[in-house]
């Protein structure tokens, strides 16, 4: 199956490089993964395995990265053969993971997942999908982007531009554009509220340790100074949640 993130590939992960992600998003993220020493680890939306590569090098014990996109796993699979560090990957889509081990994982990561809902049967599905992946006492930690929440906020100065004028409604579709050093490219993401991510994660025997704003690192804070975060920290666009499985 074709996706948006195909013909993008290749930008996709340049944007890794964006300051956003540098100092926010990604040590944030890996952050709320904690020790993975030893864990088996499912990293859905793994793209070109940015994450997945970083969880095997933390100590994970195995690790399969898991996207719809087939050029983005083909990416992740070069990475892998010209580097090997012992990790899988498989094209699949994260509403039906049927077709995945039958080993049960120890945690779930993924960042900008949920997003891609197109609706809450969709997002309902890949929480039932992805839960249905855990042992039971297993985690999901989970980076999603709520920028439709946040109407008239310039976030360009970081990395990202949107043009969301009003509140979004639940499942409205809104772009991102992000804003490379040589060529920007836009994706299409789905607007979901935090309250309704947590209602799908517990309809599926989910309970939630609690929702996190994204921070900045101190070397962020030291390279571009505090006035430059402000945004960022006081109308937060990014959002992290750990749950467990019952």
């Amino acid at each position: 199956m074709t996706t948006e993130y195909d013909p993008i590939a290749e930008e996709y992960a340049e944007s890794k490089q964006l300051v956003f992600r540098m100092y926010s998003e990604v040590p944030n993220h890996l952050a709320m993964l904690g020790d993975v020493s030893g864990l088996r680890v499912l990293d859905l939306a793994c793209g070109d395995g940015f994450y997945t590569r970083r969880i095997r090098n933390a100590g994970a014990d195995c690790v399969l990265g898991v996207d719809v996109s087939a050029e983005m796993i083909d990416h992740a699979l070069a990475q892998e053969a010209a580097d090997p560090i012992g990790l899988h990957y498989r094209t699949c889509n994260a509403t039906d993971l049927t077709s995945l081990s039958t080993d049960l994982f120890d945690l779930a990561s993924t960042a900008f997942l949920f997003n891609c809902a197109r609706n809450q049967q969709e997002l309902l599905e890949m929480f039932r999908q992805i839960t249905g992946q855990l042992r039971p006492g297993g985690r999901l930690c989970a980076t999603v982007g709520d920028l439709g929440h946040q109407p008239n906020v310039d976030y360009s100065k970081y990395g990202m531009r949107t043009c969301i004028k009003n509140d979004l409604p639940e499942g409205a579709p809104y772009e991102i554009t992000f804003l490379l050093e040589s060529r920007e490219f836009t994706i299409t993401d789905f607007n979901h509220s935090l309250s309704t991510y947590q209602k799908m994660g517990e309809a599926v025997g989910l309970t939630f340790q609690g929702w996190y704003p994204c921070t900045v690192t101190p070397e962020g804070i030291q390279k571009y100074g505090e006035a430059f975060w402000r945004d960022w920290i006081e109308s937060p666009c990014i959002w992290r949640f750990s749950a467990v499985k019952n």
